[in-house]
């Protein structure tokens, strides 16, 4: 039997670089995308682009339902009807589209909010004891991170998406920087602080100047800075560089 290996690709904001780095990794048995397909401030990538990429990574996805992991951002979250808020970024001119699109391809379980692989907790952003407690009804009880909590996280992104709204916490943060906030707004600080335990992060979401892995957690949007993306063989994670 053939072992996996896993590929992780940082937040694609448009881009269309995932396609050269998968054609030149064969190896690869898995692929995670950390999700944010869409909202770009890099000029020429225009909504219409960002929408064309976004279907060809869909098809992608279809055509490898097994081998092709479409994890959701704050990016994408944000054009669900129903959600009722907006972030930096949002496209008004291609909202309707674009939400229809996300919105399929949740409801076709292309797109799912987390997976777990052994110990590797893949999210956008990561996941807080103080969100879990709070969505899960938990008093204070250390959560367990399986296949049981990841398959309910996923199906409340398709059956009551509001548990992922922006919430915000003491720390006030407008960027997301508090334990309350959930898989697709945490940041790194606060993820560290109350993360669940014994699991490693892997998470997007907050742009790094170059790959950073951490005993805890490791840091992967860098497809804007570096272009390096995560590799995790045997179970060591390490930078395609």
């Amino acid at each position: 039997m053939s072992k996996e290996i896993i590929g992780v690709l940082g937040d694609i904001h448009g881009r269309i670089i995932w396609k050269e780095i998968i054609n030149k990794n064969p190896r690869i048995t898995k692929w995670v995308f950390m999700g944010d397909y869409f909202d770009t401030h890099h000029q020429g990538v225009s909504g219409d682009k960002q929408i064309v990429n976004f279907k060809e990574i869909v098809e992608f996805k279809k055509a490898n339902p097994d081998k092709v992991i479409l994890l959701t951002g704050n990016h994408d979250y944000h054009y669900i009807r129903g959600v009722g808020e907006t972030y930096s970024g949002y496209q008004a001119g291609y909202a309707l589209e674009i939400g229809e699109l996300v919105e399929k391809a949740i409801n076709d379980n292309l797109m799912q909010m987390c997976y777990l692989h052994d110990k590797f907790f893949f999210s956008h952003a990561g996941l807080t004891k103080t969100w879990v407690q709070r969505v899960f009804t938990l008093n204070n009880i250390n959560p367990l991170v399986d296949d049981v909590m990841v398959q309910h996280i996923n199906d409340y992104l398709k059956f009551q998406p509001r548990v992922f709204e922006f919430m915000m916490g003491d720390n006030f943060d407008q960027t997301g920087d508090d334990i309350t906030q959930g898989p697709i707004w945490v940041r790194p600080f606060s993820l560290m602080v109350d993360m669940v335990d014994e699991i490693t992060c892997v998470v997007g979401h907050t742009q790094v100047r170059k790959l950073e892995i951490n005993p805890k957690l490791i840091l992967i949007d860098c497809l804007g800075t570096t272009k390096e993306y995560l590799i995790i063989e045997d179970g060591i994670p390490k930078s395609s560089e």
